[in-house]
Formats: structure tokens, sequence, C-alpha cells
């Protein structure tokens, strides 16, 4: 889709550094004001020309890269749009020419403005389908720019997108440092966004302005749009519209859309090369390698993009204040054993008898424990390389019709890395012959018993943590095919269908760390013989877990018993067992997005002397999602946690859809601008909707522009919702929350489940209302101020809530039995005889809502002619004034603005400096503090009483970049990010110490990047 844009469209330039501009009137408003004296003062060329299109209501089209740093001397009294730009353009080796469309484009050398002229591609702008609106029109957007992204000295868009206030807050947007190989977590090697904190299926995600396919693998249950499938030097520009935008891209823009606009027309050839690393004493480099080459043959335009990028894994361990988690595992590596009948408290092997190590031995209200600090093996960004490539081709007929084809590949590899699985309650048989004596002389006396033997016939349980971490990699591959037309009608309506064809596919897995749960459970039972026959020594039940002696062994048959010792540390096993025990659980997903599209714009008709605009379209599209886990991984009712501490997940789903779209730019007055919109979305599966939105811009003064904006929104779950099975996951009970999970003790420590989450076959589509209004202020030709208001309730969320099942749960709306007693698949909850939630089956459903609504703040300043060079300052911040959350009808509504994750303030200043060959910024990043959510043990470790309020303090960082141009072919740019070195906040309510949502803990990292243009 491509648009025309008037003040956004010179804002844009002078902001993107790349691109092109489009000022465009109708004819009749050009000959009115072409004869009209202009008078342009002397300063930057872009900025003059930006003033002539708004005098005159000409188009004019130029690039930066064209326009660049040329300065002119001005002009006063012209009495055409020709004139004011051959006096602007004197002098500067520029010139420009007419398009058959009428425009002014600008480019290099002395060519006669007479000469025939090619008709410019015009930039696409988010925010309308109709050519024309200005910047600051009805409705707020944001754009992360070229420039931006360079200062950034990011290697990923998604390190970028991080970075806006817009994007801040809750556990929406994410990357790989929330990435594990629990299918809970976020895919090893993705990253997803999410606009206002309300989740990444909120936010719409296009690329080119048309549909992006979602990630094969979702993150839980939520399907999203990979940011890392998208090779970043094929990335123009980001255009975010941060309200909702369902009347115009579609019905599940519920809080705006990000769209990622890809490079396109590049003349010659560049390569950029670029290293980066933290001044950590640890090694988290990072490698890029781009190249650029495109052309014109004759009417055909071509360009190639070819990225490479390669990041070292980094782990939790790697920082000082990360490294020992204030609340380690009480689960270890030299298991706590008690035989839940006589055995009054757990027994493990204690440092005296040369077992558990002093310093991670401990007593609690179970009995003895070894810790494990998990810390020491989880990674915070695992290890990443990827290559990837666009391909973009034009062929223009004729002066009005082009031929369009996109080609974007991404294919990765990555390696991620969790903590060890814990194992509970697994049954050891009591004649092991690793058992330790003074391990039996210990259960011995806490049962009072006179002899080990006595245990015989009945399984003593362990509960301890397997020795190797879960590790998992995991290989991506993305594509998508794009091929298109365009043409221009004589009397300017624009009309443009285009194909599309684009998927995902990925496979996992394990490394190590995966253990198979009735082989693990055999080997401490007796029932493996070393050829790998089974006998049934004991009767397992994987249900519950639990055993019943029967008596047969491997040498009853003239074999010999293939023992698992979990004594020692686990350290000594016989290499036979690795075969048996270990699985790689390979993962299979496949995504695919079928669609076509056409759409129209232009002039409609005059209403009271004035233009009003349109655009009209239609697309149809079909979506398939296939997630398929390992015969290994898949729970049954007899076997509900096939492999140890390990989730599965899958997925099966396709969806058609069509939609239909209108939308209406109405000028009421010259000072005073409607925009109707009005989108009808059907999908087969869950009926159809039509969602409006109406705006208006009011510009009561040449210098302030007031707007408002209001539309609808439905979204439909997405397949990875609708379509889910069974998902193994783990959740501690919080009993603060829920007390009648703990015996009704709000200050005990909840279990930690091992727990599922089951699929829904009726959910119900979620909806939204959202609108806002705001001021933007230019009170000087260089300044621009922009304050807007927003608000966006989405209601009947698709989703878990795991607190709100369990009060449901306990209410009976769900089963709630014994322990073992559950079947999986089935909702519900397993007690203990003590009261406690020992096991969770919690339910995908819709939910209550949420409510966010806040401010944006937006400054922009720029200082020319000034000894010193040329600067920008910049202001950009969002305050989030509620984010109100309803779990369920029955729930009480929590506001979380200012609670655990959901800072109310997030906010970047930026000062830009230019002189000649020089570049430089300063960027001052700042997150506001907000309540910890730390439990009662945590709490205790850290030496504050239980009913402690604790706050996570403010943060801020600071980023620099300067670069140079050595010759007019070759830049070298140096990136520091955090450039002090600040650590990030204490944050007691998460076990890695710090919060990786809303903070990054690598520290100080430098790069450096060599560009050479050919």
């Amino acid at each position: 889709m491509t648009t025309r844009s008037g003040l956004l469209g010179f804002r844009a330039a002078l902001m993107l550094g790349t691109a092109c501009i489009v000022l465009p009137i109708s004819q009749a408003a050009v000959a009115q004001t072409q004869s009209a004296p202009i008078t342009v003062p002397a300063g930057r060329l872009d900025d003059a020309l930006r003033r002539v299109a708004l005098a005159t209501g000409a188009d004019v089209l130029f690039t930066a890269e064209t326009v660049g740093d040329a300065r002119t001397g001005g002009v006063q009294g012209a009495t055409s749009p020709d004139q004011a730009l051959s006096a602007l353009l004197s002098g500067s080796g520029l010139s420009y020419i007419r398009t058959s469309s009428g425009a002014y484009a600008i480019r290099a050398g002395d060519q006669d403005a007479s000469s025939d002229a090619t008709e410019l591609e015009e930039v696409a702008v988010t925010g309308s389908r109709i050519r024309g609106l200005p910047n600051d029109g009805p409705v707020q957007a944001r754009t992360v720019t070229a420039e931006e992204i360079r200062e950034s000295g990011a290697t990923q868009i998604i390190d970028v997108l991080r970075d806006l206030p817009q994007t801040s807050g809750g556990s929406g947007t994410f990357s790989t440092s929330t990435a594990g190989p629990l299918s809970g977590s976020t895919p090893v090697g993705a990253a997803g966004v999410s606009l206002r904190g309300l989740g990444t299926g909120a936010t719409l995600t296009l690329i080119n302005s048309r549909r992006a396919y979602v990630a094969s693998f979702a993150r839980g249950q939520e399907s999203f749009i990979d940011a890392n499938s998208i090779p970043l030097a094929a990335i123009e520009r980001v255009d975010v519209l941060p309200n909702g935008a369902s009347a115009l891209y579609g019905a599940d823009a519920v809080a705006g859309v990000v769209n990622y606009i890809l490079r396109d027309d590049f003349e010659g050839a560049e390569i950029s090369v670029s290293y980066g690393d933290s001044t950590a004493s640890t090694d988290e480099g990072k490698t890029n390698v781009s190249a650029v080459i495109g052309g014109q043959v004759g009417d055909h335009s071509l360009m190639l993009v070819g990225d490479w990028f390669k990041r070292n894994a980094f782990y939790d361990r790697d920082r000082s204040y990360t490294a020992d988690s204030f609340r380690p595992s009480q689960q270890g590596f030299y298991p706590s054993f008690n035989d839940l009948f006589a055995n009054t408290f757990d027994q493990t092997e204690e440092p005296g008898d040369g077992g558990c190590p002093a310093g991670d031995f401990g007593s609690g209200n179970l009995g003895e424990y070894c810790e494990v600090d998990v810390n020491d093996f989880t990674a915070t960004d695992e290890e990443l390389e990827s290559r990837g490539l666009l391909f973009s081709h034009k062929w223009r007929i004729d002066d009005r019709t082009e031929w369009f084809n996109e080609v974007l590949y991404q294919q990765s590899e990555s390696r991620g890395t969790g903590s060890p699985a814990n194992f509970s309650r697994t049954p050891i048989d009591p004649e092991n012959p690793f058992w330790p004596t003074a391990l039996q002389d210990d259960l011995v006396e806490d049962a009072g018993f006179t002899d080990f033997s006595d245990f015989y016939g009945f399984p003593i349980y362990a509960y301890g943590k397997l020795l190797e971490p879960r590790a998992v990699e995991v290989e991506s591959e993305s594509f998508r095919l794009v091929s298109g037309l365009n043409h221009r009608f004589d009397n300017g309506w624009s009309v443009e269908a285009a194909l599309t064809y684009g998927g995902n596919d990925r496979i996992q897995r394990g490394l190590s760390g995966l253990v198979r749960t009735a082989a693990f459970y055999d080997a401490n039972l007796g029932n493996l013989c070393t050829d790998g026959t089974r006998v049934e020594r004991w009767d397992v039940d994987l249900n519950r877990p639990d055993a019943d002696f029967v008596g047969d062994t491997c040498e009853d048959i003239g074999k010999t018993t293939l023992w698992y010792n979990p004594f020692g540390g686990q350290t000594n096993q016989d290499p036979r067992l690795a075969d048996i025990l270990n699985t790689t659980a390979e993962r299979r997903g496949r995504s695919r997005l079928y669609a076509a599209d056409i759409s129209a714009d232009g002039d409609l008709f005059t209403f009271n002397g004035r233009t009003v605009k349109a655009a009209f379209g239609a697309e149809i599209r079909r979506e398939e999602l296939r997630d398929t886990p390992s015969g290994d991984a898949v729970a049954t009712p007899d076997n509900p946690e096939p492999i140890l501490g390990f989730s599965s997940t899958s997925a099966l789903g396709q969806r058609d859809q069509w939609a239909a779209f209108a939308e209406f730019y109405v000028p009421l007055a010259d000072n005073l601008e409607l925009q109707l919109a009005g989108r009808y979305d059907d999908y087969d599966d869950f009926g159809g909707d039509f969602n409006p939105k109406v705006a208006l811009r009011w510009a009561p003064l040449d210098s302030l522009v007031l707007r408002a904006n209001w539309s609808t929104s439905f979204r439909a779950p997405s397949l990875a919702q609708s379509g889910a099975g069974v998902l193994l996951s783990s959740y501690r009970v919080d009993c603060e929350e829920t007390p009648g999970a703990c015996d009704g003790d709000a200050g005990a420590t909840g279990q930690a489940l091992l727990s599922e989450d089951v699929g829904n076959p009726n959910l119900e589509a979620e909806n939204a209302e959202s609108y806002g209004f705001g001021a933007v202020f230019t009170p000087t030709d260089t300044i621009d101020i922009g304050l807007d208001y927003w608000d966006i309730r989405h209601e009947n969320l698709v989703g878990l809530d795991r607190d709100d099942f369990i009060r449901r749960a306990l209410a009976g709306e769900f089963a709630v039995v014994g322990q073992g007693l559950l079947p999986t698949g089935t909702p519900g909850l397993e007690v203990s005889s003590t009261g406690f939630v020992t096991d969770a089956h919690f339910q995908i459903g819709n939910l209550g809502y949420q409510q966010a609504r806040g401010l944006d703040f937006r400054y922009t300043q720029r200082i020319y002619d000034t000894p010193w060079g040329d600067f920008t300052a910049l202001v950009d911040a969002s305050y989030l004034l509620e984010f109100e959350r309803q779990a369920s009808l029955t729930s009480v509504p929590i506001d979380e603005a200012g609670e655990y994750q959901y800072p109310r303030l997030a906010a970047t200043a930026k000062l830009r400096w230019k002189n000649g060959p020089w570049r430089a910024s300063v960027q001052a990043n700042y997150t506001n503090s907000y309540k910890d959510d730390p439990d009662p043990r945590t709490l205790a470790a850290v030496g504050l009483p239980a009913n402690a309020e604790v706050e996570v303090s403010a943060w801020t960082t600071f980023d620099f970049s300067l670069s140079r141009e050595l010759g007019e072919d070759t830049t070298v740019q140096l990136n520091v990010r955090n450039l002090f070195d600040e650590d990030a906040p204490r944050v007691l309510g998460s076990g890695a110490n710090v919060d990786h949502i809303n903070h990054d803990t690598l520290g100080r990292f430098a790069t450096v990047r060599i560009t050479r243009r050919f």
C-alpha cells in the first residue's frame, strides 16, 4: 500500500533521513496558491523545501540522502513554486523535475527542468490508507527512523523497539531474555512486540503495510509475530500506531499497529561490518555483516540485501548481582528423602557425611534440603546465529503502471538453556545398592525403625534436581513472497493489488537435561536391565506418582539390574543409562499465510469547494498452524509428565478470513477535517464483526492542531489458542492471592506445581474500544510539541489467570480432587490432605477485561546555524495513568499501574549533533520505580519482615553514538549502550533478581561499525 502525506511526509523525511516527501493538494488549490508571494529564510534546504510545499500546496518529493545537509540562501517574494525552487536550489548541485502527476521531484545534478520525468516511488505512511493526510492529523503515530536505528547500534530490531515508551511495561514486549526450553517461555531465538502492555496478541504486525505470518511456536498459548525473523539490514524504518487501528488494518489491531517498512530502490552498493561486546570480563560478542546492492536496468529496479548476525550466549551467572538468586531452589542435586509414612521430616546427605556442601545445606518446615542456585544455568540471551536476505524487483511497465515483487527470507539457529529439571515424589527402591549408610541411619532414626530393612517393600520418595540443565537448539526458517501491481489512472485514482505467501518452520531438539520420566522411575526402582529389558520389580503409577512392590528382578531371568544412583550428587552413573533416559524430544512447527488484497484511493468528489478523498479495499487470507511435539513429550492420562520438568504443547488449526474496508477524508472547513473509516472482518470459525473509526483534526491556529479519535476492535482467538492441546507448564502458588490453596494461610509459601494448561473449544472472541485526543503545538518553525491522551478497554480476554482459576475451582466451578486423581486434560485442582494445592490443570478461557489509559508526550526542537553545528533535541515519554485488570466477572478489579512490572513512566530524551562529517547523539532512558512482588521466603532471605512492602528503584541509563564520514564513501561509527554501566535495579519478585522485561543486565556495551559505499 502506498500513500502520500502532507506534513507527515516532510516531518517523516526530516526525522527518518530516508523517507520520500510528498505534499499533495488538488490542482485547483495549487492554482489558487501559486500566485501568492513565497518567502523562505536561509537555512537547511530540507526545511526550506518543506516551507515551499506548505506555502504552495504543491507536491514536493525528495529523499534525505539526495538533499543531505545542504543549505540554502532562501528566497523572498517568489510568485510560483517553480520560481521558489529554482532560487532555493541555486548553487546546490540539485535540480527539480515535474513528474507525470504534476509533483516537483528534487534530484542530483543540474538537469533541465523540462526534461522527461519518471514518476517517483511514493512513501507508505502508516495511519491512513488515503494519501495526503498530515503527520499532526487525527491519529497519533510514532516512527523509529533509520537514523534512530543507526544511532542505537542495534543488531536486531527488537533492541530498538524495546526502548520505545509505548512498548514498555507488563510482560507484553519480550525478547530472548525471557526465552527458554519450556513451552510457557518465549521460544528460543524469538522476540515479539506489544503496545501498551496489552500483549502481542493485541498488537497487529505488518510488513510493508501487509499482514505478517505468525511464529509456528507460540509463547505458551499466545501467538505472535517474531521480530527476529526480519533481518535488520532489510528494515528502512518502523511505523508505530499506538492506538486502535482495526478499521484500517484489521479487526485485531486492538492496541495498534507495528509496521516494518523494508528498504527499497537502492542504487549502488554498500557493505557494513560491526562488532560489539560488553566491557565486562565475559564474552557477549555480537557480530553483524550486511550488504546491499541495487540499481536500475532499463525499466526494472532491482535490490538485494544480505545480512549475517551472530551473538554469543549471555547468562545470569555472568553478572555479580544476578549470579546468586535470592531464592535458590530447595530441590537439589543431593535429593531429600521421605517415605511419607513413618518419616516426619525429609532427610538428605548431610555435609558431615560427605554429602551436600555446607553452604547449600538447610532445614525448613519439611526437613532437610540441599539448595541449588538455578541462576548458575539460566541463559539471559541465548546463542543465536541468523542469515537473511531481501530481494525486491520493480518493473515500470509504463508511466502509470508498475509490477512489484518482494522476497524476504531469514534462517537462524539458536540454543537456549534453562535450569535443571526437578523431580518430585520420585519412588526409590529401599534396596537400591547405592544407599549411603549415614543416610540410611538418619531415615531409620527419624522413622523410629530398628533397621533400614524395615523400609523394604515400600517406596521411599525423593525430591531433587537432575544434574544437567535443560537445553535445546532451535532451527527456524521464515519466508515471505509478495507480488503485485499498482496503477494510477488519469483522474488521479490509484489501485494496487497483491498476492502474499509466507510462513515459518521451526524444529526444536533437546541437547541435555530432557529425561524420560517412566525410564527414570524404572531405573530408581530396579525395573531396568543392562540390555534394556524391563521387569516388573515395582508396579509404577506415573499419575500419582507412586509404586507398589511386585518383586521380579533382572537376576531372575539371568540378567543384571541397571540402577540409577540418586546419591553422591548423582555424579556416578552407569553410562548405559544415557540412551535409555535421555531424549531429544524433537518438536516441529509450521505456520502459513496465504493472502490477496486490493485497494484504491483518490479524490471522491468536491464538497463546499473542498475535495473529499476516499480509500476502498478488500482482502482474503488463509492461516494455518501446526505445532507437533515429540511423542516422548505428549502427556497422557497414564503419564501426565512424560519428560521430567519439561513442557510440551500442541496446536492444530486453520482459518479462512475476508475483509472489506472504506475510509473517507472530509474537509469540513479550511481548518477542520473529518476522518471516517469502517472495516468488516469475517472469520469462518468466529463469525464477523464491523469496526468503525471516527477521527477529527482541528487547527484553530496555524501553530496548534487539536485531534481526537474513537474506534472499536474485535479479536478472534489465535490458532494457538483455539487449536490448543495440553501444555505442560509450571507455577508456584501465591498464598497471599489464593490463601485457600494454602490451607487458609496467606503467609505460607505455596507449592511449586508442575501443572497443565488445558485448551478450551468454547472460546469466544475478544472486543475492545479505544479513544484518544491530543494536541500538536508548533510555537516556532523548529519546535514541535505533542501531547496525547489514550484509553483502551479490552474485554472478554482470552488467556489464563491462574490465581483466578484456583479461586474459581475452590468455589466449585472446576473439579477438586486428591493427589494423583485428576486425569490429564481435565481442568481442576489436586489438593493434599494438608489443604495445599499440589497440582493444577488450568483451562484457557475468556476472562474479564483490562483497561489501559495514559498520556504520551513528544517534543522535538531543531537548532541550526550555530558555530558548533546543528542540534536536534527530542523527548518521548509515556505515562500510565491506569491499567485496571479484572481477571473474571467474579474478581475484584486491580489497578496494575505502578505495580509489579508496570512502571507508570517510561521516557527517552535525546540530543543529536551534526557538523560536517561528524555525527553524534546522547540518549537518556528512564524507567520509573514500581512495587516489587516478593514471596515470604525471599523476604526472609534478604532479612525483611514478611509484611514488608518493597519497591523496585527507578532506572536511568545513557546511550552514546559518534560517527564520522571518511570521504564520500566510508563511515565509521561507535555506539555505546548503557554508557555508565548502570546495574539493573534489584527485583525480589524475580528468580533472576532483576526484571528482564523492563530492565537490561548486559551493562555497558560498545559497538564499532564500518560502512563502505561503492
